[in-house]
């Protein structure tokens, strides 16, 4: 029931971001003329879409991986330990890569989305700003290195 729930909030969320995106050009088909920087031209805004995009092809990976045994190199046999050894094993490095890069990408996704849930719900004001900034950082950061851990360990050989 969790998996079928979470499977439907993250459609809703990328159906959310596509009709939001598709709103913003409607209302501005045009371009501006200046190339003025502004604060929604910063990072969230060019890793959010490429991101979102890598992010989903990492959940499927994940899925035919960990939870369907499609991809996974213990096959099905193993249990869950020995396939993930097996999965992160020095000699996949390229998965671990993969995997790092998806996780960088959800910790810089998540930051963003908590910073923006700050903002939506009106906590943020000029005086506690950089508060919630370091906040949605730090809980990125804790997240994605929490994540990184174990597969890193079993690349770096730390478990076996």
């Amino acid at each position: 029931a969790i998996e079928v729930v979470l499977a439907l909030a993250v459609v809703l969320h990328m159906w959310s971001a596509i009709s939001l995106a598709r709103r913003a050009s409607a209302a501005r088909p045009v371009k501006y003329q200046a190339k003025k920087k502004s604060h929604a031209q910063g990072y969230a805004t060019h890793t959010m879409r490429w991101g979102g995009v890598i992010i989903a092809l990492y959940i499927v990976w994940h899925l035919l991986d960990m939870t369907f045994l499609v991809v996974n190199p213990a096959g099905r046999d193993a249990t869950p330990y020995e396939r993930l050894v097996e999965g992160f094993a020095p000699s996949n490095w390229y998965v671990t890569l993969f995997y790092v890069v998806a996780v960088v990408l959800v910790g810089l996704h998540l930051r963003h989305g908590i910073w923006s849930a700050f903002q939506t719900l009106g906590l943020r004001n000029p005086r506690n700003n950089a508060a919630l900034r370091a906040l949605a950082g730090a809980i990125g950061v804790v997240i994605t290195v929490g994540f990184l851990s174990v597969p890193l360990a079993v690349t770096l050989g730390w478990v076996s």
